[in-house]
């Protein structure tokens, strides 16, 4: 065979099969989340990593965040959020399965919020969604590494307060 085209073949397919290897690689490297309406249930087991403490910063505001370890079904949370020194705000929040879906029902100031949240996506983010609610319609836990946690509370138009948390132990531990 002559040797040209032996390299003329090896230069064509190459480029072939290394798009193919991009290819590959780029959609396994950013298909990042399972989505509601998939075949797996979205179900609260996936967000069992909140369990703890977790302490960070809003802006001004201190922050301290403890969710309950999921127990017949059910995880509690409280956040504070703190002003130099003083408790400026607070809320409960409850996770629980609604028909096999991880839902989020927060109370805001202790006030249950009318509507559930649904998880409707997990990966690097974990986002629970009511497009019904006013403020906000989305709810997003997004992951950063083990001991890192990056919420953020979105309109209808992506925006809204973002902010970082750290796992910290909990008081009394």
């Amino acid at each position: 065979m002559d040797i040209r085209l032996t390299h003329l073949r090896t230069r064509a397919v190459l480029p072939r099969r290394l798009g193919s290897v991009l290819l590959l690689l780029f959609t396994v490297l950013t298909a990042p989340t399972v989505v509601a309406g998939q075949s797996e249930r979205l179900s609260i087991d996936h967000v069992s990593f909140l369990a703890g403490c977790w302490a960070g910063t809003m802006g001004m505001l201190d922050m301290r965040e403890q969710w309950t370890e999921l127990e017949g079904g059910v995880m509690l949370g409280t956040t504070r959020y703190y002003r130099e020194g003083q408790l400026a705000d607070f809320e409960f929040a409850m996770l629980s399965d609604v028909g096999g879906v991880a839902t989020l029902h927060p109370y805001p100031k202790g006030e249950r919020s009318p509507r559930g949240f649904p998880l409707v996506a997990v990966g690097e983010e974990y986002v629970f969604e009511n497009l019904e609610h006013d403020f906000p319609v989305r709810i997003v836990y997004a992951r950063s590494g083990e001991a890192g946690l990056n919420p953020r509370a979105e309109g209808p138009d992506g925006t809204g307060p973002r902010w970082a948390l750290h796992r910290v132990p909990c008081p009394g531990a």
